[in-house]
């Protein structure tokens, strides 16, 4: 009996020895060639991932390789990307896209109420195919979003009043600062801008009423500036005095 159970041993080990040199396991311990450091090791496709629409694999020297459909093939949700493990995205070139504007796989267009692809606003700018952004210098309104450009700059609405101007960063029509001059409308000579875009009498002229004067302030028949504001002249001043170029109380 004791025979018996020797053979029968002897006879296991010497299949399990086979069965390992014949898979290679002994021979062969699994790793990246320096060449490839980050390599996913494998013995069989399987061992790499389950294939997609766009992708599938092979395993090669016992390193998984992805085996890519040409790039633009069409897919479930748009065409196969060119990367280097394709995937399914939305686009691949500017054709692939009903708006006709891809960036980063994601197709865009200029009006679809959204900011996305290469606009910095919405459906704006970005230096892209969509128009100018508000704010934005410009040249003609042709190209800007608003179709209005005034002032150098795209602006929200038309802004062509005295004491008006659209020259800011928002690109929306903002009155000028109080006392300052328009030369599109014209105001000055005697006349000065108000804080709400009238073009009024400066302060040292004469006046009836204080709505005849940029400062709101008529006293002794002429438009005065009020304390704190400057001067250069006594007869400018609410209260007939001008100290070091400031009006006093």
């Amino acid at each position: 009996m004791r025979a018996v159970r020797l053979l029968l041993a002897l006879s296991i080990a010497t299949a399990v020895l086979s069965c390992r040199q014949l898979l290679g396991i002994e021979e062969a311990t699994l790793v990246c060639p320096p060449e490839f450091p980050d390599c996913t090791l494998c013995w069989k496709p399987a061992d790499c991932g389950a294939p997609t629409e766009c992708h599938s694999w092979e395993c090669s020297k016992n390193m998984c390789v992805p085996v890519n459909a040409p790039a633009r093939t069409t897919c479930s949700t748009g065409v196969c990307s060119e990367d280097l493990v394709s995937e399914c995205v939305q686009c691949v070139e500017y054709e692939d896209c009903p708006g006709g504007h891809c960036k980063n796989h994601v197709c865009s267009s200029c009006d679809d109420g959204i900011q996305n692809g290469f606009e910095s606003g919405v459906d704006c700018g970005g230096g892209g195919p969509c128009k100018s952004c508000s704010g934005a210098g410009c040249l003609s309104g042709d190209t800007c979003k608003s179709g209005i450009c005034a002032d150098g700059t795209c602006c929200d609405t038309v802004c062509n009043q005295t004491c008006t101007n659209c020259n800011n960063v928002e690109g929306i029509c903002m009155p000028l600062p109080k006392y300052s001059r328009d030369d599109d409308p014209l105001c000055s000579g005697d006349y000065v801008c108000n804080e709400g875009g009238l073009c009024l009498l400066r302060s040292g002229e004469i006046c009836i009423n204080g709505i005849e004067c940029a400062s709101g302030v008529c006293y002794k028949n002429r438009c005065r500036y009020l304390a704190g504001e400057p001067c250069i002249h006594p007869l400018e001043c609410v209260e007939d005095l001008c100290v070091d170029g400031v009006c006093q109380q």
